[in-house]
């Protein structure tokens, strides 16, 4: 769903829950809760006030990808600002990262796959971001990611440096009920400790923020030696 400008404010600041909108074409603001149980039983969301649309077709928050800086990571917010159903990491799903699982070659591109599985999930989104753990180069980007298909993209922060990889529009198409993103990561040729911070957003396909669920993760990431790398490798 796209949202008006005047609410994109307000979505930003977690004070706005748009609904579909009527014959008059009109966004309303609505604090009523969702009835049912379950993961996605969403909790009231309390706003004032009716916007007009000025558009008859919506389409899901952010389907072609979220604006940068939503990870969670270092003091970011996450997909949760505009997307509200249950409280964050809701047990019952699985958010995981398929390729890292022995650290990372300093210099050499990994393969990384972020597997995800949720209740009732009939849409998905996801931004995940490598940035360097501590030291003086702590929260700034670490490596270069690369797409290898139309399903994930490549977007920059507001400071030029840091990249962010998440999904497309095409990315967000689920197939039972599992969502996969595979794309290319190169790693910095610094060994120094990696920290791969995700967000990921199961859609309840209908076509509205409400009734979604939250998830995220940090992996931390430490340099494997180019010894021990041939060894794993060699078994």
């Amino acid at each position: 769903m796209s949202l008006p400008g005047t609410a994109v404010a307000l979505c930003a600041a977690g004070l706005f829950a748009m609904v579909a909108p009527g014959e008059a074409g009109v966004w309303a603001a609505t604090g009523a809760a969702n009835s049912g149980t379950g993961p996605r039983a969403v909790a009231g969301v309390a706003a004032a006030g009716v916007l007009n649309s000025g558009t008859g077709g919506h389409a899901p928050p952010h389907i072609e990808g979220p604006p940068p800086g939503h990870t969670g990571g270092f003091g970011e917010p996450t997909c949760a600002t505009c997307h509200f159903g249950a409280p964050l990491n809701e047990p019952g799903s699985a958010l995981e990262v398929v390729g890292l699982d022995n650290g990372y070659r300093p210099g050499q591109r990994h393969p990384v796959t972020i597997r995800f599985e949720s209740f009732d999930m009939l849409a998905a989104g996801f931004q995940g971001s490598f940035r360097f753990q501590d030291g003086g180069r702590r929260g700034t980007g670490a490596g270069e990611v690369r797409s290898l298909d139309d399903r994930v993209t490549v977007a920059r922060g507001e400071d030029g440096g840091t990249e962010y990889v998440q999904h497309t529009r095409a990315g967000s198409a689920v197939a039972g009920g599992v969502a996969q993103w595979t794309f290319e990561w190169r790693a910095p040729e610094a060994e120094a400790p990696i920290v791969l911070h995700l967000a990921a957003n199961s859609g309840g396909g209908d076509d509205s923020p409400l009734d979604d669920l939250v998830y995220t993760r940090a992996l931390q990431l430490a340099p494997t030696p180019a010894d021990q790398a041939t060894n794993r490798q060699s078994r």
